[in-house]
């Protein structure tokens, strides 16, 4: 997207997934930012978009002051300051894809918006730490949107989380952090050519004595870096949850979106109910996990389609 200002065109992200690096890190932290000391309720997004705008367009104090500036000089004192504050009211709608509209409850109560949660971009990719003997050992993530994790994986992970959101004890975020980065699994040829069949990681099944390790690793990491690592899985659980609404219409509210979601049974029900039709659990738990939901869901709608029929047979 293009935005033109005072003669100055500048190119636009339109996305979470588009942030640059720097960028994702300066939103989200400005977003988590506790303001309300310093604005008053109804000035505090609109001073946060505007914030996150002068660094996604790049405009400096100085040239907020020129823009300001400019407009009193053309519309005098008066009519300026209206313009300016109207040309900018336009200029930080371009932030509006990193927020949500809530639906009302009530007609006469002011709008409220949540953090849009869309990115699906992996944003820290591998994780670095220097050894003894000053070499690095790499850790690495998942695929983008979770795409190449395993049943058993998300179901851990998934657990993980929804304990750290519940009760803010960090000690779960750590272990989800230690859970998801792994590892590169041996470089031999063939998982070169295999192209590590689509996950370089070390499995998390058999391997799980390894987590509690990486967790005092996971401690050290900067805040930041941590905060964007759970924001970026908190995006993908919930893309995965509303990609697959017919296994997530039960259970308790989001702790995230306080919207419900989840299965009733927890992700071992998921595991022993595939189980029933494929003896082997480990084989099951190692499945892709996007395998074993389709699997749920063509069972789920075969489920619809029987109780229809018997009822036109009444």
């Amino acid at each position: 997207m293009t935005i033109k200002i005072n003669q100055k065109e500048i190119q636009v992200s339109q996305s979470w997934n588009e942030l640059k690096d720097d960028q994702l890190l300066f939103i989200y932290g400005v977003l988590m930012t506790d303001c309300r000391k310093i604005f008053e309720a109804q000035e505090l997004l609109p001073a946060k978009k505007i914030i996150i705008v002068q660094k996604l367009l790049g405009l400096n104090n100085k040239f907020m002051q020129d823009w300001a500036l400019d407009c009193r000089n053309v519309e005098g004192d008066v009519d300026g300051k209206t313009v300016f504050y109207s040309e900018l009211d336009e200029v930080i709608k371009v932030c509006d894809f990193l927020f949500e509209k809530l639906e009302k409850t009530k007609e006469d109560e002011p709008d409220r918006y949540q953090i849009n949660l869309s990115l699906t971009r992996c944003p820290i990719q591998q994780l670095s730490f220097e050894k003894k003997n000053k070499k690095k050992k790499y850790w690495y993530a998942p695929a983008d949107a979770l795409e190449n994790i395993s049943l058993y994986e998300l179901g851990v992970s998934f657990t993980l989380f929804e304990k750290f959101m519940k009760t803010k004890d960090e000690r779960f975020a750590h272990e989800l952090i230690a859970s998801i980065y792994r590892p590169s699994k041996p470089k031999t040829r063939a998982n070169k050519q295999s192209g590590y069949e689509g996950d370089r990681r070390l499995p998390l099944l058999k391997h799980e004595a390894m987590v509690k390790k990486r967790m005092e690793r996971v401690k050290q990491l900067p805040d930041n870096i941590k905060e964007i690592i759970i924001f970026w899985f908190a995006c993908c659980r919930h893309q995965i949850i509303k990609q697959w609404p017919v296994l997530f219409d039960h259970g308790e509210a989001d702790p995230w979106t306080e919207q419900t979601s989840g299965n009733v049974y927890g992700w071992g029900g998921v595991i022993i109910g595939l189980a029933q039709t494929i003896t082997n659990v480990d084989q099951v738990s190692a499945q892709h996990y996007i395998d074993a939901f389709t699997y749920l869901s063509y069972l789920e709608d075969q489920r619809k389609q029987e109780v229809l029929r018997r009822g036109l047979k009444k």
